[in-house]
């Protein structure tokens, strides 16, 4: 199993349980027969990101990015994904 499977309608966070296995620069999750990759969370950040906190933002598909310390972060409920 090397491969990841199509685009998902879930995500798969550090720590949920999920077997894991190195996959080029990235952490995959196994399950289902199926790898998926790894969402990569900013899991040291202090509070969320929502309209007028004074960061930068920019249009990101179908989400709106906040920019700031050199990344571009976005807030997805309780969790903020680092692009």
């Amino acid at each position: 199993m090397n491969a990841h499977t199509e685009k998902l309608d879930h995500e798969h966070l550090p720590g949920d349980g999920c077997a894991t296995v190195s996959h080029d620069d990235h952490t995959d999750h196994v399950h289902g027969g199926e790898q998926h990759e790894e969402s990569k969370v900013h899991s040291s950040h202090d509070g969320s990101h929502k309209e007028g906190d004074g960061c930068d933002t920019v249009q990101h598909e179908d989400h709106v990015d906040h920019m700031h310390d050199g990344h571009r972060h976005y807030q997805h409920g309780d969790h903020v994904h680092e692009h």
